[in-house]
């Protein structure tokens, strides 16, 4: 007898679209931090329309000293950036298996997802120092931005600091709640007799 075929759980879409999104960004942010130790970077480049010398010169200066503290931090850096390209790459990758259908696909990545956000977590220890270092550049960049938009504000205004260690621990917060969530969708009871019954059908064909 045929085994009766289950509906896919709405919330089920909703995990993979979310395991979706952090398989590519882990896979992007992997790609783009060893791409920064494999290529020189031009600091100058950081002050490009920027009209006031001043600004333009404090988001150089900026930039130089994310560039000394990514090359300081390189024996941590670069492994981290291989391992999470590869494993937002391998996500990815059961991600699609699991939209086909694959129940090891979705144990798999059930894994993935758990692994990848503990990586997440070491490298918001691990690479705090650079993290922290791109964020100065975007608050220069930042201030120097709306300094072009009012003069009479400099770009030092406490109005434009950003809390660095706020952002991060938002940042990061907000990975871990996602992933758990990505988890939780992965491994409800409907889901699990959801790939059960589409393993079945297909041994039945």
């Amino acid at each position: 007898m045929a085994t009766a075929e289950r509906k896919r759980p709405w919330y089920l879409v909703f995990a993979l679209l979310g395991a979706l999104a952090f398989g590519a960004n882990g896979a992007r942010y992997g790609w783009n931090l060893i791409a920064l130790y494999r290529e020189p970077v031009d600091t100058s480049l950081a002050g490009q329309g920027i009209a006031d010398d001043a600004d333009r010169a404090a988001v150089v200066a900026r930039m130089d000293a994310y560039v000394r503290t990514l090359d300081a931090a390189k024996a941590r850096g670069w492994p981290f950036g291989v391992a999470t390209l590869l494993l937002g790459g391998a996500t990815l990758f059961f991600v699609m298996r699991t939209m086909g259908g694959s129940a090891g696909a979705r144990t798999a990545l059930v894994q993935l997802v758990v692994a990848q956000a503990g990586l997440n977590a070491a490298g918001h220890w691990l690479l705090r120092d650079v993290d922290e270092a791109g964020l100065r550049v975007a608050e220069a960049e930042k201030g120097a931005r709306a300094h072009e938009d009012g003069p009479d504000k400099p770009w030092t205004d406490d109005k434009y600091r950003l809390d660095v260690k706020l952002l991060r621990a938002e940042g990061l917060a907000v990975e871990m709640i996602g992933s758990c969530l990505v988890v939780l969708g992965l491994t409800r009871r409907r889901v699990r007799d959801f790939f059960e019954s589409a393993t079945a059908a297909i041994g039945e064909r």
